[in-house]
């Protein structure tokens, strides 16, 4: 067998196993995935085994029923099951789709720009920091799963190591830095991380600060730049990613245009993180500093 058609059966299997996964969360058996798009059992079946290639209007229409409604949910199928593009790792079925949709743009563009007014941008979060924020964000949750979530944060850091590694901008809200979501000791370990990365080339913080005359009214979002004579696009982070339409990317574009005029300039942040540090050291209460700030009488 080729290279060409190992390329190909990987390719069928797994689109294969996103359909079925797909399926299953929709609650409907081979049988009647396959009525609904006029095929039988066994022609699912050997589709989500990744036993026989696929028409692109079975594709679509399992798309409909499944209610993948979203069309760059969808190419990011397509251009895989029709061998527009190679798979990389984020079009694993252990990704959910509108996840992965946000994967394969991170790791394939040549400049980010984020907003994070919550938490530290998750390209730049150390495990300890990024544990702490699955577990706030989805608790309750096992400990594999947010063990999971850490591995595969690590593994989308490494584009910010690779030769053809993008550049990073970010806007970080100032209380974002002050907020000990991973604890004292983690959160202190969280910004040295930060002020290193601040001063590594291709990488740009900026920090909005408390008196901000500019706040967005929204949440955090990413602007992705991926070159060749596409469009940028935006996604915006909720409990779902959701990538934006044309006039949500223009939107988005001129408020971090915005935002970057308002933060401290870039210069300035690692002077910044590294007075905060100190100021948190103080406050923390099992030092004799913070003991004697709390109370005057020890």
């Amino acid at each position: 067998m080729n290279a060409h058609t190992d390329a190909g059966d990987i390719a069928r299997q797994i689109v294969g196993a996103r359909l079925r996964q797909l399926r299953l969360q929709c609650n409907l058996t081979a049988a009647e995935a396959g009525k609904a798009i006029r095929a039988s059992e066994s022609k699912i079946s050997r589709m989500e085994t990744g036993q026989r290639g696929f028409r692109r209007d079975d594709l679509r229409d399992l798309f409909t029923l499944y209610g993948v409604v979203d069309p760059y949910q969808q190419e990011m199928l397509l251009s895989v099951a029709f061998g527009e593009r190679k798979p990389g790792w984020w079009d694993s079925k252990e990704l959910p789709l509108d996840t992965a949709v946000v994967m394969r743009l991170e790791q394939t563009s040549d400049l980010i720009r984020t907003y994070q007014p919550f938490v530290v941008p998750p390209l730049l979060q150390t495990p300890e920091y990024a544990a702490a924020v699955h577990r706030m964000s989805r608790y309750p949750d096992p400990a594999p799963r947010v063990e999971r979530n850490v591995e595969q944060l690590l593994r989308r850091q490494k584009v910010l190591a690779g030769d053809d590694r993008p550049v990073l901008w970010a806007v970080i809200e100032e209380p974002v830095l002050w907020r000990p979501i991973a604890g004292i000791d983690a959160h202190i370990r969280q910004l040295i991380a930060l002020t290193a990365s601040a001063q590594m080339k291709g990488i740009s913080i900026q920090v909005n600060p408390m008196g901000s005359h500019f706040i967005p009214g929204y949440g955090p979002f990413t602007i992705f730049r991926s070159g060749h004579g596409r469009p940028q696009m935006i996604a915006m982070h909720g409990q779902r990613d959701e990538v934006a339409e044309r006039s949500l990317r223009e939107e988005h574009a001129v408020t971090f245009d915005r935002l970057s005029l308002a933060a401290r300039d870039r210069g300035d942040t690692t002077a910044l993180l590294m007075r905060i540090c100190d100021r948190i050291h103080v406050m923390d209460d099992r030092s004799p500093l913070g003991k004697a700030s709390g109370d005057p009488s020890q």
